[in-house]
C-alpha cells in the first residue's frame, strides 16, 4: 500500500529529475531505465504509519498519503546523508550522489521533501478540512526540522571526544525518533484517534527511535544495519556511535587515549576500524549498548501499555518495534 501511494505521486512526472528520485526509491537503474522487477523495498516509516492506523482500528487506506509523506522525508534525508558521509553505496547500490554528482543529489533530495508535502496536501481531495491538512503538514514539518537538527548534532560531534550519553540520546531522539514518532502520530490521526492517543504514539516512536539508533550503531560494527550502510563506515567518518561513547565514558585512561589518537588521525582506514572494534569488545561495549537499547525499549513499551493509556493492545505494532530496537 505504501508503494502504491508513492508510485501514484510520480505517475504524471517525467522530467529527468524525477528519474533520480525514482532511482533512490529503487524503481530505476543507474541509466534511468525502469526496473521490471525492482527489489522489495524496506518502507519502514510508511509501514509504521499504516500499522499504527490498523492497530487503532482505522481504515488503513486513509493513512496511505501520510505514510508516503513519512517515507519520502526519510528518503530526502537519506540522499543528503549519503552525500554528507561520502557513502558510495547503500543497500548494495551506488548512491545518487556517486552516480549523478553532489549538486544533482541535493536537487533530488530537496525534490523528495517537496513531494512529501504534496502527498499531504493531496488529502484535500478526500474532503478533509483544510485545518486537518494543515495539522498533518505541521506535524511533518516539525519532524523534518528536528531530523535536520539531529543530523547537525551528529556532524558537529564527529570531531569531539567529550560526547555524553545524554547528548547522544538527544541527537538520536531528533535524528531518528522524530520521524518515527511523526509516522506513528500521523497514523493515529488517520485512524481518527483522540489527540491523547496520537501524542502517546509520537512519544513512543521517539523513544523507539533512540533504541533503534543505538541498535543500528551496534549493527554497523557487528551485524547488518537496516540502513544498509557499509561495514565500519560510521567509524571511518569519525562518528561516535553509542558503543564508542560508552568506551570513552567508562574505559580506563589508556583506552581513552588510544581512541583519542585513532580519531585524531586525519583519515581513518579499515585496520583502524578493526582496532576500534577490538577495543570495544574488550570492554564489552557491545553488550552494554545492547542492554541500553533493551532498557530504552522496555521503558517505552511499558509506558505504551500502561493502564491509563487510551490505546488498544497493538501487539503487531509492538512486535515490529521490539525487533527494530532489540533485534529480538
Amino acid at each position: 500500500m505504501v508503494e502504491g501511494g508513492l508510485r501514484t505521486l510520480f505517475t504524471q512526472r517525467s522530467f529527468p529529475l524525477y528519474h533520480l528520485m525514482e532511482y533512490q526509491l529503487g524503481w530505476r537503474d543507474e541509466r534511468g531505465v525502469p526496473l521490471e522487477f525492482p527489489p522489495t523495498p524496506c518502507r519502514l516509516y510508511g509501514g509504521l504509519c499504516l500499522l499504527t492506523c490498523q492497530s487503532l482500528g482505522g481504515d488503513v487506506s486513509r493513512a496511505v498519503p501520510p505514510a508516503a509523506a513519512a517515507e519520502l522525508v526519510h528518503q530526502f534525508a537519506q540522499v543528503h546523508l549519503d552525500l554528507q558521509e561520502g557513502s558510495q553505496t547503500r543497500h548494495h547500490r551506488p548512491t545518487v550522489w556517486w552516480i549523478w554528482g553532489p549538486a544533482q543529489a541535493i536537487n533530488a533530495g530537496d525534490g523528495l521533501h517537496a513531494m512529501a508535502r504534496l502527498s499531504l496536501i493531496g488529502l484535500r481531495d478526500s474532503a478533509l478540512p483544510s485545518e486537518t491538512v494543515l495539522h498533518y503538514l505541521q506535524t511533518l514539518d516539525d519532524a523534518s526540522l528536528r531530523l535536520c537538527e539531529g543530523m547537525y548534532q551528529e556532524i558537529a560531534n564527529q570531531e569531539r571526544m567529550d560526547i555524553l550519553a545524554s547528548s547522544y540520546f538527544r541527537m538520536a531522539r531528533d535524528k531518528e525518533g522524530a520521524l518515527l514518532g511523526c509516522a506513528m502520530e500521523m497514523g493515529a490521526y488517520a485512524a481518527g484517534a483522540p489527540l491523547e492517543a496520537a501524542t502517546a504514539l509520537r512519544r513512543f516512536g521517539e523513544e523507539l527511535g533512540v533504541a533503534f539508533h543505538v541498535q543500528e550503531d551496534i549493527q554497523s560494527l557487528w551485524g547488518q544495519p537496516v540502513s544498509g550502510k557499509e561495514f565500519g563506515l560510521d567509524v571511518l567518518n569519525k562518528k561516535k556511535g553509542y558503543p564508542i561513547i560508552l568506551a570513552l565514558e567508562q574505559g580506563p585512561i589508556s583506552v581513552k587515549r588510544e581512541l583519542g589518537a585513532l580519531f585524531a588521525k586525519r583519515v581513518l582506514t579499515p585496520p583502524d576500524v578493526e582496532r576500534v572494534r577490538t577495543i570495544l569488545e574488550e570492554l564489552d561495549a557491545r553488550g552494554k549498548a545492547q542492554a541500553a537499547a533493551d532498557d530504552i525499549y522496555q521503558k517505552a513499551a511499558s509506558a505504551f501499555q500502561s493502564p491509563g493509556n487510551p490505546l488498544g493492545p497493538g501487539q503487531d505494532l509492538l512486535a515490529v518495534a521490539r525487533w527494530l530496537a532489540t533485534r529480538s
